[in-house]
């Protein structure tokens, strides 16, 4: 089953579920200059009806902010890994982000997906309390 809402900053949301199920997510598509002209596809947390309030807002900050993100993103990279010697605005695009609640403490967190120009690499940056936890290289 489907369902399908219009946010007034993303756009169309669609949620794609079984009868079943009990975890909800909304998704949408980000109109963003990457390196490939590909928009980012991010997925938020919600229930049926749409959203969480909480994810929702998140994803607008993260959106509203966006590129200090990645230029904070960027700086850890280069200071963590100086030997890689990568440029997330040359030679990745930001593909994925997703915007997720976690139930034990009812935070917000989310994760950044950067590949590759020839897609070998993928890149995922945590968030947890909007400071990055974990940098891994797949």
């Amino acid at each position: 089953m489907e369902k399908t809402l219009v946010d007034s900053k993303l756009g169309k949301l669609i949620c794609t579920y079984e009868k079943e199920d009990v975890y909800f997510t909304w998704d949408t598509e980000y109109k963003f200059n990457n390196n490939n002209r590909e928009p980012i596809s991010i997925s938020i947390d919600g229930d049926i009806n749409g959203p969480f309030s909480k994810t929702l807002q998140k994803t607008y900050q993260i959106m509203d902010s966006i590129f200090e993100l990645q230029s904070k993103i960027q700086t850890k990279i280069d200071s963590q890994f100086p030997e890689k010697n990568i440029d997330l605005k040359r030679d990745f695009n930001l593909e994925d982000l997703y915007i997720y609640l976690v139930e034990e403490t009812n935070s917000v967190e989310y994760e950044f997906e950067y590949y590759s120009n020839d897609s070998e690499i993928m890149i995922s940056v945590e968030f947890v309390k909007d400071e990055i936890e974990a940098v891994e290289f797949y």
